[in-house]
């Protein structure tokens, strides 16, 4: 028995300054002499509280103490309005598990996530890279028994979310082929033995060629599939990772877990294939953050001969933060970057070839701002960063649009994370759907598909290409409607019970963004001198 059983089992669970009787778990246990002055554990220097005696013994933690007290009362309200019992039932710790991961309350979207996870549901979010998407799976699996398996695409990003979790004192780990073979019997002991939160794995894992190592990760029963990056499932299952069209068996082998899946970037037509793809058609979808109000979207014609003299210009009007330039290929990346530096810009260029590696991920850092000279303004492929999350982007250049409404939604997309006035500004010409064609068919060729199935794939990108194109005629609609409409569809926002409103009321937040009153090139005309106008008012620095 605890202390703390000791002193409520003493004090007959009432507080000994009002006498109100207090349930286990809302009862507070207080130090008679401080801790601070020499006070010791012992029961006899310990009594029981009620929230409110106790916050005023504790001037300085009052708003803790009563914050704590509303949860309790809002808790046993929700719990008297849940006719079905669970709603009310899986909210009970969320107040102690988001103090946990030193937050105080969800973000704008993450509550409705968690709530259907907490209740077994399968459920696929999109929302942008840095909107906490983690936190959507992390609590959820703390609350529920069990490994939850995260199924994450790239090396870096294991490492990184693992060093994340030990930073909050969380168990996990990852296992991936940079592993010794003792290390790696080392944590599926930790794993067998019930002794690990969170599995890192990429999909890989699960064919490889030691059938037993296969079936030490297929005799543990997860609590939850967790699926990072699933546009992976979309584009990747077809192309040169074919596991992750597998993951619907993965998940089966498992005892069909619920699925948490998370992209930035999915339209209608590609969250339909993932959801296929996974075999969960039924899971709820949640879109969040594809109208980034504090973004104006901007097309400007221009042609390949003067798009250089027009990013120079770009670049020219004085702005805050930092500026990205994504351009489609290594060969363009470099005409660019040499074609800026005679102007007057001396731009460094990121790609997936830059040799040596160490450069990469130092001129990432440099971005960043980990590591000096700090670098403010960068032109990079879309191989930049994935999962980048820096605050401070305030002007986002596409040299032309890519190969999809995904990847530009992902791309622009990192700017004004911080919620900020930002610029993206995507340059169109009169044929730029024949590179990207053309890249298209050789990543086909490289997959070595069956003539059929190569036929299906080309014929994928193609479309892909296409709504991409369509969508970036300036000024033929309203760039930020087509947007929505293409990842939101005609969904109807569904009016949350009573019970979700409190328990929103306790949990949640809502995140305040300025809407620019510039929307885009069709709302508000698009033209240089436009560009300058709206860049003095939005992304000059205060003085």
């Amino acid at each position: 028995m605890t202390y703390r059983d000791i002193v409520l089992e003493r004090d007959g669970y009432r507080c000994r300054q009002c006498g109100t009787a207090c349930r286990r778990e809302d009862a507070d246990v207080h130090h008679l002499i401080p801790r601070s002055l020499g006070g010791s554990d012992d029961p006899s220097n310990l009594v029981t509280l009620c929230d409110g005696c106790h916050a005023a013994f504790h001037p300085n933690l009052q708003a803790k103490l009563s914050r704590r007290f509303i949860e309790r009362w809002g808790l046993r309200l929700a719990r008297w309005l849940d006719r079905t019992g669970k709603v009310a039932e899986a909210a009970g710790n969320l107040g102690p598990a988001l103090r946990l991961f030193g937050l105080e309350r969800f973000r704008d979207g993450q509550l409705p996530v968690v709530m259907a996870a907490l209740a077994g549901r399968s459920v696929l979010m999109i929302s942008p890279t840095g909107s906490g998407k983690s936190v959507c799976f992390q609590l959820p699996a703390i609350l529920r028994p069990g490994t939850a398996y995260v199924l994450s695409p790239l090396k870096a990003l294991m490492s990184d979310q693992v060093s994340d979790l030990q930073r909050k004192k969380l168990p996990g780990t990852f296992i991936n082929s940079d592993l010794d073979m003792a290390e790696k019997a080392l944590r599926y002991r930790l794993l067998e033995r019930n002794a690990i939160k969170f599995l890192y794995v990429a999909p890989e894992r699960f064919s490889v060629r030691d059938k037993a190592e296969v079936g030490r990760l297929g005799a543990v029963r997860p609590s939850f599939l967790v699926v990072d990056e699933a546009h992976c499932i979309d584009r990747w299952g077809n192309d040169f990772r074919p596991d992750y069209g597998r993951i619907a068996e993965i998940r089966e082998a498992l005892g069909r877990p619920p699925v948490l899946a998370f992209t930035a970037s999915a339209g209608v037509d590609a969250q339909k294939r993932i959801l296929a793809s996974l075999g969960i058609l039924g899971a709820e979808v949640i879109v969040r953050g594809v109208d980034r109000p504090n973004i104006g979207l901007m097309r400007l014609p221009a042609e390949r001969h003067a798009r250089p003299a027009m990013i120079s210009k770009l670049l020219s009007v004085h702005v805050s933060g930092k500026a990205m330039i994504f351009v489609p290929s290594i060969r363009i990346g470099e005409e660019l970057r040499q074609a800026l530096a005679g102007l007057g810009h001396d731009l460094p260029f990121y790609h997936g070839r830059l040799e040596p590696p160490h450069r990469r991920e130092s001129l990432l850092k440099q971005f960043t701002g980990e590591q000096q000279p700090e670098v403010n303004r960068i032109i990079c492929t879309n191989a930049f960063g994935m999962g980048l999350d820096v605050p401070n982007v305030r002007l986002v250049i596409h040299y032309q649009h890519p190969a999809s409404v995904e990847d530009y939604l992902q791309e622009f997309g990192r700017a004004g994370r911080d919620g900020k006035p930002s610029l993206a500004v995507l340059l169109v010409g009169t044929n730029d759907r024949g590179l990207l064609e053309f890249m298209a068919s050789k990543t086909v060729e490289q997959a070595k598909r069956s003539s059929e199935e190569a036929a299906r794939l080309l014929a994928a990108k193609h479309a892909s290409i296409g709504h991409m194109s369509e969508m970036a005629r300036p000024r033929s609609q309203c760039f930020r409607k087509s947007l929505r409409g293409y990842f939101e569809g005609n969904s109807v926002a569904h009016r949350s019970s009573l019970v979700m409103k409190i328990i929103a009321w306790l949990f949640s937040s809502q995140s305040k963004v300025t809407r620019l009153a510039f929307c885009c090139d069709y709302c508000s005309g698009a033209s240089m001198s436009t560009f300058e106008r709206i860049a003095s008012k939005v992304l000059r620095p205060s003085r």
